[in-house]
């Protein structure tokens, strides 16, 4: 009983981390996550001082833009239940935007929510960046809404090789929905998502915690 409940806890554990990203992970751990696909590419190295709070780097590139800066990510609330777990995190930054050869600086902040277990997670994300309209052209802040579904069609210890079968939702400003479907592969500290969109778009992802 004693020796299903750890194992239990530590698969509920191992899929926490890699769920959705999570910008928080143990204490003591440095976390490297990149997604990218046509266009696209999205950086975030943190190292986690406390289970609650992470700090670290942020790098978001979207066609001719890119946003670089600082980064804090906190864990607002944990529910530990039985056989699942629900988290809320709540992120903050102050860089610079790069568009066509101009610097600008820019606010950064997020929500990320989730609920998972074992054989199924939900997660959804929001995040904005506000950029600085003191120059003649304004300009919308750039805002993305991220939502997920998955589950596991097998239940796999930590020392086995981890699948999941996600579809993502994404949306950006007044952009439409990109529907787009994951394989991802999970094996101890290590991530990877390959996945495909219905636009024919392609996705890499990849997380490390060490």
């Amino acid at each position: 009983m004693i020796k299903k409940f750890i194992l239990t806890l530590v698969a509920i554990t191992t899929a926490h981390t890699a769920a959705f990203a999570h910008p928080v992970s143990y204490q003591g751990a440095t976390s490297l996550m990149s997604y990218n696909k046509p266009e696209e590419n999205e950086l975030l190295l943190t190292y986690s001082f406390k289970p609650y709070l992470a700090a670290g780097l942020y790098y978001f590139r979207e066609a001719k833009t890119n946003y670089t800066m600082p980064r804090v990510n906190f864990l607002a609330k944990r529910w530990n239940n039985e056989d699942s777990q629900a988290n809320i995190y709540l992120g903050a930054g102050y860089g610079v935007e790069k568009s066509f050869d101009e610097n600008k600086a820019v606010t950064y902040g997020s929500i990320d929510v989730d609920w998972e277990s074992r054989k199924y997670y939900t997660a959804a994300a929001y995040s904005r960046f506000f950029r600085d309209n003191s120059g003649p052209q304004y300009r919308p802040d750039f805002e993305m809404i991220k939502a997920r579904v998955g589950f596991a069609p097998y239940l796999a210890e930590y020392n086995d090789i981890n699948a999941w079968l996600i579809l993502q939702a994404d949306k950006k400003n007044d952009s439409g929905t990109e529907l787009t479907q994951f394989v991802r592969l999970f094996y101890r500290n290590v991530l990877i998502e390959l996945g495909a969109g219905f636009n024919g778009n392609w996705t890499f992802n990849y997380m490390v915690h060490f």
